[in-house]
C-alpha cells in the first residue's frame, strides 16, 4: 500500500523550517532598514553641519570696538554641552522637527590662549575664533555629529 501525502508530523516541520527562514529575513530586513536610516540620518547631519558652518564662514570678523551686530554663537570657554534646551538654535526651518543646531564660539588672542572672560569682551581681544557645530537629533537629545571650524581677523579659515 502506497501512501500519498504528508503526515501531520511532517507538515508540522514543514511549516516550522518556512517559519524560522521567513523570521530570518525579516529580521534581516529590519535591521538593513535601521542602518539605512542611520546612514541618511548621519548624511543629512553632515549637511547640515556643513551649511552651519558656511554660514559661520560668510560671517565678517567684526573690526575691534565693533558694534557687535555679528552673532557667530553662544559664547562658552569649555568644548562641551550638558542641556541642549537652553542654547541656540541654529537649525534651518526645514529640519526643525529632526535636527537641532547649536553652534559655540571661543575667542582666542594673538598670543593663542584662550579668552576665559569671553563675554565680557565680545571679540574685542580675539584674533581668532573658534566655531564648534553640534548636530543634536531633536526626538531624543542625543549628538549626531560635531565639528569645528577657525575663523581669524584676516579672513583665513
Amino acid at each position: 500500500m502506497v501512501k500519498r501525502g504528508f503526515s501531520l508530523l511532517e507538515l508540522v516541520i514543514a511549516i516550522f523550517l518556512i517559519a524560522v527562514v521567513i523570521g530570518t529575513v525579516l529580521l534581516l530586513l529590519a535591521a538593513n532598514l535601521n542602518i539605512i536610516n542611520k546612514a541618511n540620518e548621519l548624511m543629512i547631519a553632515n549637511a547640515l553641519v556643513q551649511y552651519s558652518i558656511e554660514e559661520v564662514k560668510n560671517i565678517d570678523f567684526p573690526p575691534v570696538y565693533a558694534d557687535r551686530q555679528d552673532y557667530f554663537g553662544d559664547e562658552i570657554t569649555y568644548d562641551s554641552i550638558v542641556d541642549v534646551s537652553f542654547y541656540s538654535d541654529w537649525t534651518p526651518k526645514e529640519f526643525k522637527e529632526k535636527f537641532k543646531i547649536i553652534r559655540f564660539v571661543q575667542g582666542y588672542d594673538s598670543s593663542g590662549s584662550l579668552i576665559i572672560d569671553f563675554n565680557n569682551t565680545k571679540y574685542d581681544e580675539a584674533m581668532i575664533l573658534k566655531i564648534i557645530v553640534y548636530v543634536i537629533r531633536r526626538k531624543d537629545g542625543k549628538l549626531i555629529l560635531k565639528t569645528s571650524t577657525f575663523v581669524s581677523r584676516n579672513g583665513l579659515y
